[in-house]
């Protein structure tokens, strides 16, 4: 039996669109480690399972939520940032190569400054929710009926 969708393949995906379209690194959010420099983008997969069918589990098409947060010191380049990335993941360049890489995206939501105050000076955060829709390797092994053998009991 297949275990189901691996949220790692999707990551992958992200990182290297980000790479591609802005230079800048795409990290999970609220983990431990090195904060990379000055701008960067935190993912949040806000909502990781969005059933569109009912009565489908073998190769199921499900939707994924996850919201995309830019963090620096500007405002006007944390806002740019996310306008760029608005704009990538609604081009038909984004759309093809999240597509090839087994992503439909479905919308881009919510972009907006999401800033917030540390200590003595505010780190500037904006971004947006991505709505994407994925295809889970999930397959149901079943057995196989080979031969069926009726008696006839009845004397019929």
């Amino acid at each position: 039996m297949s275990q189901g969708y691996d949220y790692s393949e999707l990551v992958e995906t992200l990182i290297e669109a980000f790479e591609s379209f802005s230079g800048r690194p795409l990290i999970e959010s609220s983990t431990a480690g090195q904060q990379p420099d000055y701008p960067f983008c935190q993912y949040t997969i806000t909502s990781p399972y969005k059933r569109i069918t009912w009565d489908i589990v073998d190769g199921e098409i499900f939707e994924i939520v996850l919201s995309l947060t830019w963090r620096g010191l500007s405002g006007h380049e944390v806002l740019s940032l996310a306008n760029k990335t608005n704009k990538y993941f609604r081009s038909q360049e984004g759309r093809i190569f999240m597509q090839e890489n087994g992503v439909t995206v479905v919308d881009v939501l919510n972009s907006g400054l999401r800033d917030t105050f540390i200590s003595i000076e505010y780190e500037r955060m904006a971004g947006l929710d991505l709505r994407l829709r994925v295809r889970d390797s999930f397959v149901q092994e079943v057995q196989e009926i080979e031969e069926i053998s009726i008696q006839n009991e009845g004397g019929i």
